[in-house]
């Protein structure tokens, strides 16, 4: 999805964590502004990892070779239309969002340079960037910015579809050249936020043919062979002046892990995204393989199809929820790396419902509703990948665990460069992944009635209405309670069984340099113009 396919997420924020996901120094509704010396905020560091030491003379030219899982004959460069992991890294590429997550969890300013709200966030006004310019050489302006957000509202299957639903895009209006005033149908109180995934990256205006992409991004599109390979060449005339350090970057499609962690050993390729718990433990002294680690309250979590039997039974739901053992899932399948979750979405962000019980393992308990809901020895399928690290670890555990409340879980496997594209979103017990967006933004794109990635089916208008009423609540401490108030319907209710919680963990040649471990996203959030090759 990235979601990743996934599209993707992961561990509790640690150093990260204290202030969530801010706008600035202000509350709620404060403006979102860049810094003129430093305009994408890449000079902010985080604990996480990073294959830079200072003192480190940059080196410009070569090729980065990137291996992915792929995703099969799906893949794409629409950034609407993305689902897997290389998909997210190529439109995180190949174009720019209006805004980007940084390692610590701030929102960098992109194509955009400030967010300003009226009273009651029912309109703001965004300025964007001057001398942009796109890969075929045109100028960026507030033109492309309309167009991209309205192909979102109208194009089928467009991921942010669900973000772009409460602009009033009949009444915006474009103010100047650079500068747009853009009205809600609902008040927003982080509208900032809703611009940070890359779905919402901005497209030329007009484009509607994405086999030849035309972007802002550091590299320009060159090559490109669906499910096999594609070659991106530096954007020369980048805004960001310097970069990108790169003159090529190539990305593989290699489903297997174990031949793309060769291919990162034997020298064919120089980062493996997604390495794995065991590489990751193996190679963490750094000696032959860098370690690129990026914390934040990423997630695998198990999914149950409320509209789906024996899960459109809220007994049946809770009672998987109590058959796990977290903690041995968390030991098991992610080797200790990340920690146990409490089945509500989002741990260290700001609004996280962090007072309800740690939902603890009870067997009899199980049991016990099952029998109430007349699903004793319950037996489902369990639709799994092994597309990303622990994914089919987490759901082998689980199956074994379930046998004590005599549920038979049979676990299918589905081909990692089909699951995202054949399985996802239609089966009624299976798993995905989510990186840590902003917990107002979470809600929107998977929990609500129209949300492009409702995973668990869940549609229900008084939710909807309460999601929609915390969105636009301006004030954070009411805020906090109307968010806290939804993620307890969730964590007694909801679809999901979120076990926990995981870091990033990719793979670097020693030669790499310039990647710092992002909690939002592998690989420095995707942000190939700050690598660099040694020489």
């Amino acid at each position: 999805m990235t979601r990743d396919q996934m599209l993707s997420r992961r561990r509790l924020l640690q150093s990260a964590a204290a202030g969530g996901v801010a706008l600035g120094a202000g509350g709620l509704l404060a403006g979102c502004g860049g810094d003129d010396d430093d305009p994408a905020g890449s000079s902010t560091t985080s604990a996480a990892s990073s294959s830079t030491t200072s003192g480190d003379e940059i080196n410009r030219g070569g090729r980065l070779r990137v291996g992915f899982s792929g995703g099969g004959a799906g893949e794409t460069m629409d950034p609407g239309l993305a689902v897997s992991t290389i998909d997210a890294a190529r439109v995180s590429t190949l174009f720019d969002r209006l805004v980007r997550m940084q390692p610590d969890f701030t929102l960098g300013m992109e194509l955009a340079e400030s967010f300003e709200p009226n009273a009651d966030a029912t309109k703001w006004t965004i300025s964007l960037r001057k001398g942009v310019t796109w890969h075929d050489g045109k100028d960026f302006s507030a033109d492309d910015v309309v167009y991209s957000w309205q192909r979102a509202a109208t194009t089928k299957g467009h991921a942010a579809a669900s973000t772009v639903s409460p602009f009033d895009l009949k009444n915006l209006k474009k103010l100047d050249a650079h500068t747009i005033e853009l009205p809600l149908k609902i008040p927003i109180a982080s509208l900032p936020n809703s611009f940070v995934l890359f779905p919402m990256s901005i497209v030329q205006n007009g484009a509607k043919d994405f086999t030849k992409p035309i972007g802002t991004g550091a590299f320009k599109h060159s090559e490109f062979t669906a499910g096999t390979s594609s070659l991106m060449l530096k954007h020369a005339g980048y805004w960001k002046e310097g970069q990108p350090y790169l003159d090529e970057l190539e990305f593989q499609s290699i489903a297997d892990a174990a031949a793309r962690m060769n291919a990162l050993l034997d020298g064919t390729i120089d980062v493996n995204e997604e390495i794995g718990y065991a590489n990751a433990k193996q190679y963490q002294d750094g000696s032959e393989v860098q370690v690129l680690v990026g914390e934040g309250p990423n997630m695998r979590p198990f999914l149950m199809a409320v509209d789906q039997a024996p899960f459109d039974d809220p007994l049946v739901r809770q009672a998987m929820r109590l058959v796990v053992d977290r903690q041995a899932i968390v030991d098991g399948a992610q080797l200790g790396f990340g920690d146990i979750g409490n089945d509500i979405y989002g741990k260290g962000h700001l609004f996280y419902h962090d007072e309800l019980p740690q939902r603890e393992r009870d067997v009899e308990k199980a049991k016990s509703l099952l029998k109430q809901a007349g699903k004793e020895n319950l037996e489902v399928t369990f639709t799994a990948t092994d597309s990303l690290p622990g994914m089919l670890e987490s759901a082998t555990i689980f199956a074994e665990q379930a046998k004590e409340a005599g549920i038979t879980i049979k676990v299918e496997k589905t081909p990692a460069d089909t699951f995202w594209t054949d399985k996802y979103l239609k089966v009624a017990f299976s798993h995905t992944n989510w990186n840590p967006v902003p917990i107002p933004n979470w809600h929107e794109q998977a929990v609500i009635k129209d949300a492009i990635w409702n995973e668990t089916h869940w549609k229900r208008d008084d939710f909807d209405a309460m999601v929609r009423g915390a969105q636009g609540t301006t004030d954070e401490a009411a805020a906090k309670t109307k968010w806290w108030d939804i993620q307890e319907i969730l964590y007694n209710e909801g679809g999901y069984v979120i076990w926990g919680f995981f870091p990033y963990l990719d793979g670097l040649s020693p030669k790499v340099k310039g990647a710092v471990g992002n909690g939002f996203f592998n690989l420095s959030n995707y942000n190939f113009r700050d690598f660099w090759l040694a020489a």
